[in-house]
């Protein structure tokens, strides 16, 4: 082969050596094994597509790690700040969107009237407080999950983590078309008709589709 190769990396006992050539220029200089294997693991992608049950897909690009995860609609005891007692109220179907980078976790949260079959599944507004119309989530001072979860395919224990903790006066409006200014009016009110199901009609779209939403979180 005629073509000499313009990167060089040397493995030493004491560490790595880059050794650069452009034209007649040469440059060698020591660089961190960690960030190499980084660069490397940057260009494989692993990507299981739309799944069965509750995990709808893992998603591994380099260092980065995607867990999507779909909530069946039921009652759920929801704590809001300043009240004694949980609202058990109905929630719509919703979906779970964990980004991890380097062990720092990123989430989107969504509402969708139906199981994800396919990319192309319309996203809506979540109808709780403390989550922004950009999907992600006001943790507050909430301690997030634990390492062991955060490497993990599963939220099982993110799920708990958000549902588990108390829901303050952030990011309340645009929730609902019953209560514009306020989901937790929606949220009192249907705990007070004893209402089994989350009404669909209420809804606001996002106007973004699951794999709209993926594809940002990719890049």
């Amino acid at each position: 082969m005629a073509e000499q190769p313009s990167l060089i990396l040397s493995f030493y006992t004491f560490g790595v050596m880059l050794r650069k050539q452009e034209g007649a220029a040469v440059s060698e200089y020591p660089v961190d094994a960690a960030h190499v294997a980084a660069a490397l693991a940057s260009k494989v992608r692993f990507d299981t597509g739309l799944l069965g049950e509750n995990t709808l897909l893992v998603r591994q690009e380099g260092v980065k790690r995607t867990v999507v995860e779909y909530r069946p609609p039921g009652k759920t005891g929801i704590f809001l700040e300043g009240a004694e007692t949980a609202l058990r109220v109905p929630l719509p179907p919703l979906v779970l969107i964990r980004v991890t980078t380097d062990g720092t976790p990123q989430y989107g949260l969504y509402a969708v009237k139906k199981r994800p079959s396919d990319m192309d599944e319309p996203l809506f507004h979540v109808p709780l407080p403390n989550v922004f119309t950009s999907g992600a989530i006001c943790w507050g001072s909430v301690k997030r999950v634990s390492d062991t979860a955060l490497a993990g395919t599963t939220l099982k224990d993110d799920w708990a983590m958000l549902l588990g903790s108390p829901f303050g006066d952030h990011a309340c409006s645009g929730k609902s078309k019953a209560h514009p200014s306020d989901i937790r009016k929606q949220l009192i009110e249907l705990e007070g008709k004893k209402a089994r199901l989350y009404p669909k009609r209420d809804l606001i779209p996002v106007k973004k589709t699951l794999g709209q939403v993926l594809g940002e979180a990719a890049s």
